[in-house]
C-alpha cells in the first residue's frame, strides 16, 4: 500500500504598508508567470521583529550557598560515640545511666596542638586576604599609575630645564659675539690713534736726513719710526689682549652650549625611556589585574580550606551527644589516652570506679576495658534508648570540605514530599572513596526530629547551608560568564546600547552570585540571548 505524501506549504503573512506592496508584487509576478522569491523573502524579512532580550535589574538580596547529597535512612536504638583523633582525655561530663540531650558536651580531649594549628592557619589566611584586598582595591595599579605620572613630570621638568639652559647658553654666545665685536672696534680705533706718522711724514719729507740723524750719524726712515710707535702703543696692546680674551670667551660659550645641548638630549631621551617603561608596566598591570585577583582569590580559598580543616580538627576534640538518650557505657577516665577504642577503662554506673575485668573480676584503674571484655567494647561512649534515624550521605570532595561537625541540615524524603526534618552532622569520614569516578567523603547525619511516616530504608536528601551573605549586590548566574573570581556581564544602558562589563565576584549561590564591584543597583543586565 502506498501512502500519499503531502508536502507542507510555508505561508508568510505580511501586514502593514510594506505588506500591501508585497502582495501587489506577488500578484504581478503571478500574472507574468514568474515568482520572484528573493524579493518576497526580502520583504518578509523586513517585517519580522527581533525578539526582545530577557533582562533583569541588579538588586540587593541574600546569597545562600548549599551542598546536597542523598542516602538511605537507618533506624537506630543505640548510638556508639567516639572521637575522631586520639588524645588525652581532660574532661568527662557525664556518668553511666545519665540522660543526655542532643548537643550536650560529653567529653573533651587536649586541644593544644589543634589550637596552635588553627591559629597558624588563621594568620596565613589573614595575610592572603589582605593581599587579595590590595589587588581588588587596585593599590598596585595606583602605584604604577603614580610611577607614570612621576615619569611624565620628570620628562617635562627635564625638557623645561634643557630649554631654559639652551636659551641661557644662546644668550651667552650672543653676548660674547657682541663683546668681541666691540673689542675689535676699540682695537681698530686704538690703532688709528697711534698711527700719526702720515701727517708728520708729509710735513718733514724735505728734511728726512736731518731728522733721522742721530748722534751716531744713522739715518732712520720715517716709516720705521711709525711702525715701532704702532706696536709699542699701550692702548693698542691692551685692545689686542681684550680681543684675544673675547675670542676665548666666545669659544668657551660655544663649547658650553654644545656640551649642555648634548647632555640635555641624552637626559630627555632617558626620561622618555623611563616614561615608556612606566606606561608599559602600567598597561601590563591593568591587563593582568583580573588574573592577579583570581590567583589571590584561589590562594585565599586554599587558606580558608586550611582554616576550616584546622577548625574541624579542634571541634573534634569535643564530643557532643548527637541525639537524646541514656549513657549506657563509658570506656575511659580523665588522663587516659583515648583513641581507636584501645587502652580505655569501663566505668561503673553513677561514678568513676572502673568496672571489674570480665576475665579476672578485679576492679583496677589500670585495667583496660576496651582491650578486655568490658561492656562498652571499643566505643568510648554508648547511648541507649535513642530511637531515631541516621543516614550516611557521600559528599563530593569540594562539598565535603565545607561541612562542619554539629552542623544543622535539612532532610527531605522522596516518600513524604511535604516533610522537612532537621538533622545534625555527627561525623565526617577522614578518608574518601571513589564513587563513579568522583572522590567522595561520607558524612553521618542523625535526625533531630521524627515523624511517624518515616520508615527504615527510605531515600532521603540532605541540604546543608555552608555559607550565606545578607544584603549584597547580586546578579543571576545565567547573566554571568564566570572565570574564577571575575566575570563578564552584558549591561543594557538607558539608550538601549549594550556593553560588556567586567565584574569582581564574591559568593556563588545556587541561583545568584554576589557582585563585589563593577555594577550598581538598578542596572539592567542581559540574562539570556534569544534563540
Amino acid at each position: 500500500m502506498t501512502k500519499s505524501r503531502t508536502t507542507p506549504r510555508a505561508t508568510i503573512q505580511l501586514r502593514g504598508p510594506s505588506a500591501s506592496g508585497a502582495r501587489r508584487a506577488v500578484a504581478a509576478s503571478r500574472r507574468v508567470g514568474v515568482l520572484t522569491l528573493p524579493v518576497v523573502m526580502l520583504l518578509a524579512a523586513c517585517t519580522v521583529e527581533e525578539p526582545a532580550l530577557l533582562t533583569v535589574q541588579v538588586t540587593r538580596t541574600s546569597v545562600t550557598s548549599t551542598v546536597t547529597a542523598t542516602g538511605s535512612l537507618r533506624a537506630i536504638s543505640e548510638q556508639k560515640l567516639g572521637l575522631v583523633d586520639a588524645g588525652k582525655l581532660v574532661e568527662l561530663n557525664v556518668t553511666v545511666g545519665q540522660q543526655v540531650e542532643p548537643g550536650q558536651v560529653l567529653a573533651r580531649i587536649d586541644d593544644f596542638d589543634a589550637f596552635q594549628e588553627l591559629e597558624s592557619a588563621i594568620g596565613q589566611l589573614a595575610g592572603e586576604q589582605a593581599a587579595l584586598a590590595r589587588a581588588r582595591e587596585g593599590h598596585h595599579v595606583d602605584a604604577v599609575a603614580d610611577d607614570v605620572e612621576h615619569a611624565r613630570r620628570v620628562l617635562r621638568a627635564t625638557e623645561e630645564r634643557a630649554e631654559a639652559i639652551d636659551k641661557a647658553n644662546a644668550s651667552a654666545v650672543h653676548e660674547a659675539e657682541r663683546r668681541l665685536g666691540l673689542d675689535e672696534e676699540i682695537l681698530e680705533e686704538a690703532k688709528a690713534g697711534a698711527d700719526h706718522c702720515d701727517d708728520d711724514t708729509s710735513r718733514g719729507a724735505g728734511r728726512e736726513g736731518e731728522a733721522g740723524a742721530g748722534d751716531w750719524g744713522v739715518v732712520v726712515p720715517a716709516s720705521a719710526r711709525c711702525e715701532r710707535t704702532d706696536e709699542s702703543d699701550p692702548e693698542v696692546q691692551a685692545a689686542e689682549r681684550q680681543v684675544r680674551a673675547s675670542k676665548a670667551a666666545l669659544a668657551q660659550a660655544g663649547e658650553k652650549e654644545r656640551v649642555d645641548h648634548t647632555q640635555h638630549e641624552l637626559a630627555i631621551a632617558n626620561a622618555r625611556r623611563d616614561l615608556g617603561a612606566a606606561e608599559n608596566e602600567a598597561e601590563a598591570v591593568r591587563g593582568e589585574r583580573p588574573r592577579i585577583i583570581d590567583e589571590r582569590a584561589a590562594v585565599v580559598g586554599q587558606m580558608q580550606a586550611e582554616v576550616d580543616r584546622a577548625q574541624r580538627a579542634r571541634d573534634e576534640t569535643v564530643l557532643r551527644s548527637p541525639v537524646g538518650g541514656k549513657v549506657a557505657t563509658i570506656n575511659g577516665v580523665v588522663g587516659e589516652l583515648i583513641g581507636a577504642g584501645s587502652g580505655t577503662t569501663a566505668l561503673a554506673p553513677g561514678g568513676t570506679v572502673p568496672l571489674p575485668d570480665t576475665n579476672t573480676g578485679v576492679s583496677s584503674a589500670e585495667s583496660g576495658g576496651g582491650a578486655g571484655g568490658g561492656p562498652g567494647g571499643s566505643a568510648f561512649i554508648v547511648l541507649d534508648n535513642v530511637n531515631t534515624f541516621q543516614m550516611v550521605a557521600p559528599f563530593a570532595e569540594a562539598d565535603a570540605a565545607r561541612l562542619e561537625l554539629h552542623q544543622q541540615v535539612e532532610v527531605t524524603f522522596d516518600a513524604v514530599p511535604d516533610l522537612v526534618r532537621v538533622g545534625t552532622v555527627i561525623s565526617i569520614a577522614p578518608t574518601g572513596r571513589d564513587i563513579q569516578g568522583v572522590m567522595s567523603y561520607d558524612a553521618t547525619i542523625v535526625l533531630d526530629e521524627l515523624d511517624p511516616r518515616l520508615e527504615d530504608g527510605q531515600t532521603a536528601a540532605v541540604q546543608v547551608v555552608v555559607d550565606k551573605r545578607d544584603d549584597v549586590l547580586v546578579v543571576p548566574n545565567a547573566a554571568l560568564l564566570q572565570s574564577g573570581q571575575t566575570g563578564v556581564v552584558t549591561v543594557v544602558d538607558r539608550d538601549g546600547a549594550h556593553r560588556q562589563v567586567q565584574v569582581e565576584l564574591g559568593l556563588a549561590g545556587d541561583s545568584v552570585t554576589q557582585v563585589i564591584s563593577g555594577l550598581e543597583k538598578g542596572q539592567e543586565v542581559v540574562v539570556a540571548q534569544p534563540e
